[in-house]
């Protein structure tokens, strides 16, 4: 059971990160932030390295957490929209998670092969994905929607939404947006967004 001193320590790793990136941020600047020594940033974590898993880990799992639990008896257009809202969510209350964990993965390699072990081969990511995957087939062979790969598909919502809010701070500063023009943005780019899937999955 994670102590409520884990979590302090994770989000002030967490806020750190965005800010400085990886490699500029010490254990020694996340006890600072979290006002505690610096031992017991390394008993609960050990490493930088282990912070960055349960950061990852943590976001990842909101959208398993919303998968999981999503109702796959309803059809494709809500699973879809409701997960185009749940990234809309998550990275307008982190607009910098996109750059840090971009960043992170092409840098790693190690990453990117822990990646592959704790969440392709994790049973409950696979077995989400199975339900994700199940629902998207049933509806190619009701004839709702053309022959796509459920992998495709997500990959499709993912990279339109993060693009969405890396091109952000040129939207916003560049043009000198306020923030009432930043939200209208944003729920334009989501109906747009929601109009190119729904029209990519038409039967052509």
């Amino acid at each position: 059971m994670t102590t409520e001193l884990e979590q302090q320590i994770l989000l002030a790793a967490e806020k750190l990160f965005l800010e400085k990136g990886f490699a500029g941020t010490s254990t020694t600047d996340i006890a600072r932030e979290v006002g505690c020594n610096q031992a017991l940033v390394h008993y609960y974590y050990r490493t930088k390295e282990r912070l960055f898993q349960g950061i990852f880990e943590q976001k990842f799992s909101l959208l398993l957490d919303y998968l999981e639990h999503a109702d796959y008896n309803g059809n494709i257009v809500e699973i879809v929209s409701g997960v185009v809202d749940f990234y809309f969510v998550l990275l307008t209350q982190n607009p910098k998670l996109p750059f840090f964990v971009m960043n992170e993965l092409v840098l790693n390699p190690e990453r990117r092969r822990w990646i592959r072990l704790a969440f392709v081969e994790d049973e409950r990511r696979q077995r989400v994905y199975y339900n994700f995957s199940a629902i998207v087939k049933s509806e190619i062979e009701k004839g709702n929607i053309r022959q796509i790969e459920p992998l495709d598909l997500l990959l499709d919502i993912a990279s339109l939404v993060v693009m969405t809010f890396v091109s952000l701070p040129i939207y916003q500063d560049l043009l000198l947006k306020s923030q009432d023009e930043v939200d209208a943005y944003l729920s334009q780019r989501k109906h747009e967004i929601l109009t190119l899937l729904f029209r990519g999955l038409l039967i052509a």
